[in-house]
C-alpha cells in the first residue's frame, strides 16, 4: 500500500509542477471573464473554488486536470468578488483510478509523516519543515514550510495541502499565502477545507455515479 501511495503521489506532483511551473498570465486572468467554473479533462470533472474566488484560465491546463484560483476580483474587469480569506489556490484531479484516500487516509497521513513523503512535498532538494498531517472524514490534510522558499513568486514557503477522491480520481489542493497578506494557521487550514468542499460539491454527480 505504501509503494502504491507513493507512486501515485508521485505522478500527481510531477504532473503539477509540469504544468504549473510557468504560471503564465498568473495574477490576471487576460480573458478578463472571472469564470467561477472550469471543465477539465474533457468535461470528466469541474473545479470551482469558495466564494469569490474565480479560475484564472491563462494558467490553468484544462486538459491534464490542473488549474489555478485567485481572488476574482484580481483576474476579473468584471467581477468585484472578493474572498473572506485571500489565498493562491491550485487544483491537480489525477487520472482515473488513482483515488487512495477513501480507503488508506490513515496510510497517506503516515506516508506524509516519513522522509520518502516529505520529499515529494517538496520543491528542492532542501526538503520541507512538516506542521501538522489531520485526517478527516475522507479527506487528509497537511501544513508545510517549504525550505526551498516560495512556491510562486509573491507567496510565502508555508503551503496547506489537502487530499481527497472525486469519483475514482486522486485531486490534489494546495493553498498558498500572499506575502502581502499572509494567512495564519487556522486561516489557511479553513481556505483549505472551503476548497475542498466547494469540489466535493460541483462534482457530486461525479462522485455519485463512480
Amino acid at each position: 500500500m505504501r509503494k502504491t501511495i507513493l507512486a501515485l503521489l508521485g505522478l500527481a506532483w510531477l504532473s503539477a509542477c509540469t504544468d504549473g511551473a510557468a504560471f503564465p498570465g498568473l495574477g490576471r486572468d487576460m480573458t478578463g471573464d472571472g469564470i467561477r467554473t472550469l471543465s477539465v479533462l474533457d468535461g470528466a470533472v469541474r473545479v470551482r473554488g469558495p466564494r469569490g474566488y474565480c479560475v484564472d484560465q491563462s494558467a490553468s491546463v484544462a486538459s491534464k486536470g490542473f488549474a489555478i484560483m485567485a481572488g476574482c476580483a484580481l483576474l476579473s474587469d468584471r467581477a468585484a468578488m472578493m474572498p473572506d480569506r485571500a489565498g493562491l489556490l491550485t487544483v491537480q484531479f489525477g487520472a482515473p483510478g488513482s483515488a487512495l484516500v477513501g480507503a488508506g487516509s490513515n496510510d497517506l497521513a503516515e506516508v506524509l509523516r516519513d522522509d520518502a513523503g516529505q520529499a515529494l512535498l517538496a520543491s528542492g532538494e532542501d526538503g520541507v519543515e512538516i506542521g501538522k498531517v489531520r485526517v478527516g472524514d475522507g479527506v487528509v490534510l497537511v501544513r508545510f514550510e517549504d525550505r526551498a522558499g516560495a512556491p510562486i513568486p509573491g507567496t510565502t514557503p508555508t503551503v496547506w495541502r489537502g487530499f481527497t477522491d472525486i469519483g475514482d480520481r486522486l485531486v490534489t489542493v494546495s493553498v498558498l499565502s500572499y506575502e502581502r497578506d499572509p494567512l495564519d494557521s487556522e486561516a489557511g487550514r479553513s481556505l483549505l477545507e472551503l476548497t475542498l468542499q466547494a469540489l466535493a460539491e460541483v462534482n457530486r454527480p461525479a462522485i455519485g455515479g463512480a
